[in-house]
């Protein structure tokens, strides 16, 4: 369901947390899990188009990441899995889940002027996830920059000891 919990029409960092440690269909076992990020469309009107197909070419290979997924993040997650650590000067407009879709939209603005809007959509199951996103960044000296891309994730295992 939706996370707005009060009502006011936005998301406050205690409402995600409570509607993420809701778990249900989305509950993730744990362990270690690899996690693939990759763009498959880049729309920088700043960039030169050499500097732009030379982000493409980088980023279109997607960057892999590994991570242990401890019990204790299962039991209770934190807006810090959507890349909402705290601090980070966060905020999100939607936070929805049913059965084992989510659709989140969230604001970040890590300094003063780059502000950075993501949305991302998809779906879940203990071992595995993958989600469609779209991040526009504005306020950076390059200019705006619009992304879309994927972050697919899967279970490997038990935690390396």
């Amino acid at each position: 369901g939706d996370a707005d919990a009060n009502g006011d029409g936005k998301i406050s960092g205690e409402e995600a947390k409570t509607e993420m440690a809701a778990g249900g269909a989305m509950k993730m076992k744990a362990g270690e899990w690899e996690t693939k990020i990759t763009f498959n469309s880049i729309d920088a009107k700043g960039l030169p188009a050499g500097a732009k197909d030379q982000m493409m070419a980088a980023m279109g290979k997607g960057v892999t990441v590994k991570s242990c997924l401890t019990q204790e993040q299962v039991d209770k997650p934190g807006a810090d899995f959507f890349g909402s650590p705290e601090g980070s000067n966060c905020e999100f407009q939607q936070l929805d889940r049913s059965g084992n879709n989510m659709k989140v939209e969230m604001t970040c603005k890590p300094n003063g002027a780059t502000v950075l809007a993501s949305k991302m959509n998809g779906t879940f199951s203990e071992t595995s996830y993958s989600m469609t996103m779209e991040q526009k960044v504005s306020g950076t000296p390059m200019g705006d920059m619009t992304m879309k891309g994927k972050i697919d994730g899967k279970r490997l295992g038990d935690c390396p000891a």
